[in-house]
């Protein structure tokens, strides 16, 4: 078997989709993928690609992304309630959106979707670091006018899916634990090298120079959580950039397709040549 890593797929663009069917037309009936997030936020397309990508991997696991979370007020009351219809669809036709095991490499191997949003500037736990030149409002973050959660109050995000997680952990020894979200789990991933921003860098590709990503990047949350529970490798999606980098004794791993423009610029110039393997047998 081999373990593959692919996120932020965004098939709602056209040369998306023609990348990934050209990717499907190989086989990859032994092996896993590992799927972390942005599909799609049309949830007929995101089935669609969902039951493709099944047809030809012998085992996918997957957790939405916050794109696949949008909602537009007329199937969901809010976006929660479109988490469990994605659940629903993922356990009625085999993506495992639960925590499995399998074999690769003469080593059993967990692999543990983990459920998970950011914490926002402000709230305990959250990514944020000040950018300069950032607007404070945020108003080009689509979230902020396509997700809606319960209006109950206490509703935490951040919380409520790391406890769904939680409940759902296998309980059996392993060799390997490979844990994924699709939100940043820590800081340090945010960049390459120390936590400072590459001015020239952000010349180059910074599309929107107000805009402060860190605010909506991920939770320290995930990290304490994928420590308590022992990982060794943790994937993640999201920030569009791809990333391979030990941190205080665990792997993290970001491996995306992202958007055509990004690819074409060079920011994601490794997503043309396929997925990231992650392990395989000798």
């Amino acid at each position: 078997m081999r373990i593959f890593v692919l996120s932020d797929i965004h098939v709602d663009f056209e040369e998306n989709r023609l990348w990934l069917q050209n990717l499907l037309r190989k086989n990859f009936e032994n092996d896993a993928l590992i799927l972390a997030g942005d599909i799609t936020h049309h949830f007929d397309l995101l089935n669609e690609w969902l039951l493709k990508i099944r047809y030809r991997f012998g085992k996918v696991f997957y957790v939405p992304g916050n794109h696949d979370l949008w909602i537009d007020g007329k199937d969901w009351d809010n976006s929660l309630q479109k988490f469990h219809a994605i659940m629903e669809f993922c356990n009625q036709n085999d993506i495992n959106v639960k925590p499995g095991v399998v074999h690769c490499n003469g080593k059993q191997v967990a692999i543990v979707p983990v459920f998970s949003w950011y914490d926002m500037r402000g709230e305990n736990d959250s990514l944020y670091l000040p950018k300069p030149g950032e607007d404070p409002s945020n108003v080009m973050w689509n979230d902020l006018y396509d997700i809606h959660w319960p209006k109950e109050n206490g509703f935490v995000a951040s919380s409520y899916f790391l406890e769904y997680t939680r409940q759902k952990l296998l309980n059996q020894p392993v060799d390997l634990t490979i844990t994924f979200s699709h939100f940043l789990p820590r800081r340090e991933v945010m960049f390459k090298g120390e936590m400072v921003y590459d001015y020239e860098r952000m010349k180059k590709y910074d599309r929107f120079p107000q805009f402060n990503f860190s605010g909506f990047a991920g939770s320290l949350k995930i990290d304490r959580f994928i420590r308590s529970i022992g990982t060794n490798i943790h994937v993640y999606g999201h920030q569009h950039i791809n990333r391979d980098k030990m941190v205080d004794g665990v792997r993290y791993v970001a491996h995306h397709l992202g958007y055509p423009h990004e690819r074409r610029s060079g920011i994601l110039s490794e997503s043309e040549r396929g997925m990231k393997l992650l392990c395989a047998d000798l």
